[in-house]
């Protein structure tokens, strides 16, 4: 049958670039997680490289929390977004330019089974405030010590090591993932099923600085290196003849169990007997004893599961117009970071705890594209896409809510085999208040965008 739609050079250029915002746009996605290339025929490998250059700028909270009819203490937190009142600039949280890179290698064993592996890098985020604000911890400043009563003390009553010039006094999140999916797939009559294991490397640190945290100013905990596993499985048809593939993926969640370390340096300050009574421990017991400003634990961290769902399919023989339809759901309302020591000490604000780090909604991101092939080596094409992010307030360690974004790339054959794809895409971030883990509100963004510039370099052989 006499193929009219030619995939090999209509696949979308875009392709290259197709990761996810930095910051917690949506919670914590990067790459998207796509394996489109295992549905190319005959034996087909790709490099992908993308640079991430974002502006993301929150301003901390200048408003009041008011203890009596006749006091207040500005300490950069409010009870409500209502009493929110605009304060210092945090600086750009993503200063450091981000990069990405997948890769990954299939073939056809015959015209039925085809194997392949696929390596990104799924969830991450790297965040950091600095300057003068309420996210930066310095000697001197007021820090809230019992929000109940409104007790506030010089921040290095609680945390002393700020008096140590060499101390990182900037809150600061880093999270970082790494995935390995092998994929054996079988297909008839146009039908592919397909699935295969997933192995998965985590590694995170936090530090959290500053009047916003409060009594926890000076937090730190590093979640060690853990490497995990999960499945893969999803369904797929295609018809050449039109230029047709969709695939539906589903990617199972994977749980992490390792070790991490934390300090909380009020456990090791002055208010030491202060804060274990807030949690209905005595000092003097032997529980009491036991406890100290660091500890080192086992904890479950567990990323989440996903859902793709990818359309190409031809729109026009005569001007060879190739559309595209990319659909994501992740379920970042069931996600959570509950470090125990962390977890312990905030029910002293919430007798079930709190966790480090959670969302509010699930993430829906939608692309569409489209491409034109120009000749037998050159194809063009551009894409426009919208993330709902995953809810509003948003994390303190995060201040973007979602985004919209549009993009455009070419693709040149070099040979019959080899491609080169090149790229951009500007992304416009959602305003995101940012609030704590027990509901107190301590930043607001607005108007911050992003950038992405990618290239793929291919090799399909039939």
């Amino acid at each position: 049958m006499r193929t009219t739609f030619h995939l090999k050079t209509l696949t979308l250029a875009i392709t290259a670039l197709s990761v996810a915002s930095i910051g917690n746009a949506a919670g914590l996605d990067r790459s998207g997680q796509e394996i489109k290339g295992f549905f190319n025929p005959g034996t087909y490998a790709e490099v992908d490289f993308a640079y991430i250059d974002t502006k993301v700028t929150a301003y901390d909270n200048a408003g009041a929390i008011r203890t009596s009819p006749t006091t207040e203490i500005r300490n950069g937190i409010t009870s409500t977004e209502a009493a929110y009142e605009k304060g210092v600039s945090t600086g750009n949280a993503t200063p450091d330019t981000y990069t990405f890179m997948r890769y990954g290698v299939k073939t056809d064993v015959n015209e039925n089974i085809s194997v392949g592996v696929f390596y990104d890098e799924p969830f991450g985020a790297e965040v950091e405030y600095s300057g003068d604000n309420t996210f930066v911890s310095k000697a001197g400043k007021p820090t809230i010590a019992d929000s109940s009563t409104g007790t506030s003390v010089p921040n290095e009553i609680i945390n002393s090591s700020v008096l140590d010039p060499n101390y990182n006094k900037n809150t600061k999140v880093s999270v970082h993932t790494e995935s390995w999916t092998g994929l054996l797939g079988y297909k008839s009559n146009g039908f592919q099923v397909y699935g295969g294991p997933v192995l998965q490397k985590a590694k995170a640190d936090v530090h959290l600085r500053g009047q916003a945290y409060g009594p926890l100013t000076g937090y730190d905990a590093n979640v060690n290196t853990d490497t995990d596993y999960g499945w893969v499985a999803g369904v797929a048809y295609s018809k050449p003849e039109i230029a047709l593939n969709a695939a539906l993926t589903y990617r199972s969640e994977i749980e992490h169990k390792t070790s991490i370390a934390e300090r909380v340096p009020l456990l090791g300050s002055p208010l030491r007997n202060i804060a274990l009574g807030k949690l209905g421990i005595d000092p003097n017991s032997a529980l009491g004893q036991s406890i100290s400003e660091y500890a080192t634990t086992e904890a479950t961290v567990t990323t989440p599961e996903s859902v793709n769902l990818n359309i190409q399919t031809g729109l026009s023989e005569k001007y060879q117009l190739l559309g595209t339809l990319d659909v994501r759901w992740v379920p970042w309302s069931d996600f959570t970071i509950v470090p125990p020591l962390y977890n312990a000490y905030s029910k002293a604000a919430d007798p079930n705890g709190l966790p480090l780090l959670s969302y509010d909604k699930d993430q829906w991101k939608v692309d569409v594209g489209l491409a034109k092939r120009f000749n037998e080596k050159l194809a063009g094409s551009v894409v426009v896409g919208y993330d709902s992010g995953a809810g509003n307030p948003v994390s303190s360690l995060g201040t973007i809510e979602g985004y919209y974004s549009f993009g455009g790339g070419v693709k040149y054959n070099v040979t019959p085999e080899w491609a080169v794809s090149v790229g951009g895409k500007y992304l416009k971030f959602g305003d995101a208040t940012g609030e704590l883990p027990n509901g107190s509100i301590v930043s607001k963004a607005e108007d911050n965008d992003g950038y992405i510039a990618g290239v793929k370099v291919s090799y399909q052989s039939l």
